[in-house]
């Protein structure tokens, strides 16, 4: 990522479902707990298929009030778009 952090997103698959994903790295997030929902949303809302992801992260950040420190919503869209089972 810009300013040299680390954001990596790992996930799971059974057949060609994704079932988990997490984020991790060496970035920031405030609240802390909010990261997990960030986490819950893009997999609840399969954000790798979304024609827009970016707009969806940004939404979801804004209307809770989460903040990452490290990472932007475009960074999360691009690590989504690889992702595949």
């Amino acid at each position: 990522m810009p300013g040299g952090k680390t954001v990596a997103l790992k996930y799971e698959c059974q057949g060609d479902q994704v079932v988990s994903l997490r984020l991790s790295g060496d970035f920031f997030f405030h609240p802390e707990e909010g990261l997990e929902q960030l986490e819950e949303f893009m997999l609840r809302e399969r954000l790798w298929a979304s024609p827009d992801a970016e707009a969806a992260i940004v939404r979801f950040l804004e209307e809770r009030g989460l903040r990452p420190i490290g990472f932007g919503p475009a960074d999360l869209a691009y690590l989504l778009r690889g992702l595949r089972c």
